[in-house]
């Protein structure tokens, strides 16, 4: 077992619900699949799987997630939240405005923001990734698998992300690595804070909280069907962008900056 992962050293740290519950393993496939099976075996609500390494990790629109050894965090949590089945997408955003505020705490002097919907910017170099799926049980949510890959230590990158991708310790500037387990005590922390906030009070507090965190707004981005420019998140935290045929709003897409 990696030293810094151990379920005790992990756990010592945790302050909230999410966490106390624990799988850790050295390395597996994918935690997203870990915890659904848990769930379908009755783990406790914020049951936690980590993984130091995964094999199949995976991020949104079926795109892979590298996920190496011994640098990074590679996690999902079992919820169980009371919410129509609809709620995911705000789900996705209540758990990225959790790893903002988390990733913005420990890196203090660097501007954090969201990509809408799920990705995590330092200084507009992708940091972190959310992955939310549900498993259902006829018409109502059985448990909903919430999965986190933070960039943690992380010094080098394949071409492809070079310039793109960045990790808590290269904004560092290189110096002493994070302690894995306390950056993801303070992780869970945020999390659930933010998801339980919004099952308590609904959409407004999570779309409010987030407008001000939102990267590309004002900025002309493009996605899969279209090009415009982003003018942030509507009142059930679709995505706004003006093109020259009208406001479009974005409920399932991937924005990114236009090119030129």
């Amino acid at each position: 077992m990696i030293e810094d992962l151990q379920p005790e050293r992990v756990q010592s740290r945790v302050s909230g619900n999410w966490g106390r519950s624990l799988t850790v393993h050295d390395s597996t496939a994918s935690t997203m699949d870990d915890a659904s099976a848990a769930s379908a075996t009755g783990a406790p609500e914020g049951h936690v799987v980590l993984a130091d390494q995964q094999t199949r990790g995976r991020g949104a629109h079926g795109r892979q997630w590298l996920s190496p050894s011994g640098s990074d965090l590679y996690f999902s949590v079992v919820t169980r939240p009371a919410v129509d089945p609809a709620s995911t997408a705000l789900i996705t955003l209540a758990t990225g405005l959790g790893v903002r505020d988390a990733v913005a705490r420990l890196l203090p002097d660097r501007s954090v923001l969201v990509k809408w919907p799920n990705d995590i910017w330092i200084e507009s170099r992708k940091c972190a990734g959310v992955l939310v799926e549900s498993r259902m049980l006829g018409m109502r949510i059985d448990s909903v698998i919430i999965g986190v890959g933070l960039n943690v230590n992380r010094m080098q990158w394949p071409p492809e992300l070079a310039g793109a991708a960045t990790s808590l310790r290269a904004e560092r500037c290189g110096e002493e690595p994070f302690d894995r387990a306390e950056v993801l005590a303070t992780l869970l922390s945020h999390m659930e804070r933010w998801v339980e906030r919004f099952v308590r009070d609904g959409a407004t507090i999570v779309v409010d909280a987030l407008r001000p965190s939102l990267a590309l707004v004002g900025e002309r981005v493009r996605w899969e069907d279209g090009n415009g420019v982003f003018d942030g998140i509507d009142a059930d935290g679709a995505a706004r962008v003006r093109t020259d045929a009208g406001v479009v709003s974005l409920h399932a897409a991937r924005i990114e900056p236009a090119e030129g």
